[in-house]
């Protein structure tokens, strides 16, 4: 007999890239039911932790079920429930800037945290060298840190790309988004990504999701930007 946990999360898109969540998986009859704040159960069929990223489990597929949305006055208590000072302090080892920013994979509790930006610096939305659309975050964290860290949230990707067109340029939007973040309080979620050929021992941080307060969503979800087919 299998064994498996029922267990509902609080989604948000940072746990749908810490779990690798396929983007098919986000809908059922085309409507979103996995979303920043959705309360969503899955069965757990089982642990399969690998340090740093501690937090992994198998799960079923077909047991996704979306049973409610966080009301919007409980959703900022809810993001300080993993809130820690500065980025390291998320992982507990030292983090890497000799090239991008990374720890070492094979150690540490935990793969993902949120932080309070101390500053937003610049956000950068273009091209990079294999004409693939990048989208970076500049900041400063609680102990006066800089970072520059890929951006890897769907929601955001959506968002910057839907607001492309002949009026509104990539640098436009970018320093458009710089001013509305830098006016808004920010709830950054960092997580790690896993070893690739390159460099297998190292785990590269990049930013997961961007909350902010009010919401620069509007009560949307990444759905709402989803390119037309």
């Amino acid at each position: 007999m299998r064994s498996w946990l029922r267990q509902r999360w609080v989604l948000s898109s940072a746990y749908i890239a810490a779990a690798l969540i396929k983007e098919a998986s986000l809908f059922i009859n085309d409507q979103p039911i996995v979303f920043p704040f959705a309360v969503v159960e899955y069965d757990l069929v089982r642990p399969q932790p690998q340090p740093p990223h501690t937090e992994d489990y198998k799960y079923d597929p077909a047991s996704v079920k979306f049973i409610r949305c966080v009301k919007d006055e409980n959703r900022e208590r809810l993001l300080k429930i993993s809130l820690f000072e500065s980025v390291e302090a998320i992982f507990e080892q030292t983090v890497h800037d000799d090239w991008g920013y990374y720890v070492m994979d094979g150690s540490g509790p935990r793969s993902i945290g949120t932080i309070l930006p101390q500053d937003i610096l610049g956000v950068k939305y273009e091209k990079d060298v294999s004409g693939k659309w990048d989208y970076r975050l500049q900041f400063i964290d609680g102990e006066g840190r800089f970072y520059r860290l890929k951006i890897t949230n769907l929601t955001w990707h959506y968002y910057c790309d839907s607001r492309r067109d002949e009026k509104h340029s990539p640098a436009q939007i970018a320093s458009e988004l710089t001013q509305m973040l830098r006016s808004y309080k920010v709830y950054a979620r960092i997580g790690l990504s896993r070893g690739w050929v390159e460099y297998p021992d190292r785990c590269y941080l990049q930013v997961n999701a961007i909350h902010t307060f009010p919401d620069y969503l509007n009560g949307k979800t990444f759905a709402d930007f989803r390119p037309s087919k």
